[in-house]
Formats: C-alpha cells, sequence, structure tokens
C-alpha cells in the first residue's frame, strides 16, 4: 500500500492542486476582498458630476460646472448619471483587459487631459487688469501696426477687346468721365466687366495685387484721394480709369481699435507661462535618470533643461 502512495505523490497534478488549495486558504486569510469588491462599486454623487461636467465641457472652472449641476432638472441629473456610468463601466472594462498598455493614442489623449487640467486652472489665474493690458500694449504696438487700405473704383477695358486698342478706349473715356464728373457710384456705366469686383473698399495694397498684379497696386496706392478718374492705368488684364475715394498710408492703431485682439494675445502668453511652470512642478516629483550623452556647454560642468 506504501508504494501505491509513493506513486501518488510523485504526480504532478497532485502537487499543482495542492499548491492550488494552500494558495487560495492564503488567500481567504490574508486577502481583504473588500478592493475587489470595490473596484465594481460606482459612486453617483454631486462632487461626481460635477467633475464629470468639467471633463464634458473641457472647462475647469469647478464653480461654474456647479452651477450648471444644480440648473439641471433631475431628468438632466439622471441622464448625465447615465452617460457617467456607461463611460466609466467601459472605462474600467478596458483596464481589466490592459487595453491601456503601450497604447499610444491612449497615452497622448492622458496628455491632453492634464494640458486641458492646466489650461482650466491657469485660465483662473491669468487675470489681467487695465494696467497690464496698457503696458502690454505699449511694448508690443508696432505688432498691431494696421496696414494701409484703399478704397477705389475702376472702369476696366480689355486687352483682348475687338473693338481696338484698351489704351485708346481708356483715353477717349478718361477725357469723357471727368468732363461729365461721373462719380464713384456711376462706374459700372462705363467700360466692360472686370473679372473681379468693380468697387475696392478698405482693401490691402496685398488684396489689390492679387487682383491686379503688384505693379497696378503700387500705382494706385501712390494715387490721392479726389474726385477725379486717373488713368489709364495697366495691368495684366487691360486699361482701367480708377477713382479714389479713400487712400490710408500703414499707422499705429488706438488700444480701443485692438482690444480684443490684444487681450487674447496677453492671456496666451500668461497662460502659457503658468502651463510651463505647472509641468515644471510635476517633473519635479520624479527622479530622471538621464544616461543620454549630455551636449557640450559654455560652463563646464552645468547642464540646463527646459521645459516646453
Amino acid at each position: 500500500m506504501m508504494t501505491g502512495l509513493k506513486k501518488y505523490y510523485r504526480e504532478p497534478l497532485l502537487h499543482f492542486l495542492a499548491m492550488g488549495v494552500f494558495l487560495y486558504a492564503l488567500a481567504e486569510l490574508f486577502v481583504d476582498d473588500s478592493s475587489l469588491r470595490d473596484s465594481y462599486a460606482i459612486d453617483i454623487n454631486q462632487a461626481t458630476m460635477v467633475r464629470f461636467l468639467q471633463f464634458q465641457n473641457k472647462a475647469f472652472n469647478a464653480e461654474l460646472a456647479l452651477g450648471k449641476w444644480q440648473s439641471m432638472s433631475p431628468a438632466e441629473k439622471q441622464e448625465l448619471a447615465d452617460d457617467y456610468i456607461r463611460e466609466e463601466v467601459m472605462y474600467r472594462e478596458a483596464l481589466n483587459l490592459g487595453l491601456e498598455v503601450d497604447d499610444q493614442i491612449i497615452r497622448r489623449r492622458l496628455i491632453q487631459k492634464i494640458e486641458f487640467i492646466n489650461t482650466g486652472f491657469s485660465s483662473d489665474v491669468a487675470k489681467i487688469d487695465e494696467d497690464e493690458l496698457q503696458d502690454y500694449f505699449k511694448q508690443h504696438i508696432s505688432d498691431y501696426e494696421i496696414d494701409a487700405s484703399i478704397t477705389f473704383s475702376h472702369v476696366f477695358f480689355d486687352k483682348d477687346n475687338k473693338l481696338g486698342a484698351h489704351q485708346q478706349l481708356a483715353g477717349k473715356a478718361l477725357i469723357e468721365l471727368n468732363q461729365k464728373n461721373v462719380p464713384f457710384e456711376n462706374a459700372a456705366q462705363y467700360g466692360q466687366r472686370f473679372y473681379f469686383h468693380r468697387n475696392y473698399v478698405d482693401r490691402t495694397h496685398n488684396f489689390v495685387a492679387s487682383h491686379f498684379g503688384e505693379v497696378f497696386s503700387e500705382q494706385v496706392s501712390s494715387l490721392k484721394q479726389a474726385n477725379i478718374w486717373y488713368g489709364p492705368i495697366t495691368s495684366k488684364y487691360g486699361s482701367h480709369l480708377v477713382m479714389i475715394k479713400k487712400n490710408q498710408p500703414a499707422r499705429l492703431p488706438l488700444l480701443i481699435e485692438v482690444a480684443p485682439q490684444v487681450l487674447q494675445d496677453l492671456q496666451r502668453i500668461k497662460q502659457g507661462a503658468l502651463k510651463i511652470k505647472a509641468l515644471g512642478s510635476m517633473v519635479e516629483k520624479y527622479k530622471i535618470n538621464n544616461t543620454l550623452p549630455q551636449p557640450e556647454t559654455s560652463n563646464a560642468g552645468e547642464q540646463h533643461a527646459s521645459i516646453r
């Protein structure tokens, strides 16, 4: 009989089963299964829903999100809770399957969430008063220079017109226009249809050049505002007679003219600085083991790292 028992002692399957029973007994004695149960518990409360609202709207302002939550009807709150439960369940199941491991898309999304959070926090901090806005504008006023612009109407004579030479036709029309004192708004009664517009209002040099050519734009820009017709001025399409209603040179603006753009630029700069500071604080919590060859610096033995 002992011989038969020794045979079972050497059986690998019996060893495996015994080890399983032993591990199960240890787990029952020492492992708290409340953590396992908790992993399948989803808490729905006001704090959770307010946080969920912020991520949904990509606006990390807890006060505004709380106000939004409190203004929602019971049906709307339940619908939001259902959305949260659906997302949370799918998220946890994905984690259980290890789908986040080595997934660059998920990595990028997590980085974007941190950036959204930092942007939300920095937008609350980056307040700008009127004095700061004025100071920034004075230091960077050249960045907001208003381009030269021109307002004019033109009478066009196509170089491919079969009636005759476009310059001769334009010359005759010029005499008639000025003799009759034809105003700006009556230009459409003369000449031929142009490929683009008849009237150009507050257009820049580059815009005019894109329609007529660089040479034409330079010539027109040099004319003075007057109730007379100039020309003929030649473009790549033919000849033109031009009346200038307004010709404004480039100028530096008043703050009131560009205030929204100045405010937006200054907010972006301040938020960028705050994001860099926040990222730097996060990096400081980590020990960086950098084994890469370090570039040479002007000061021996000193290494610099920048975060952007």
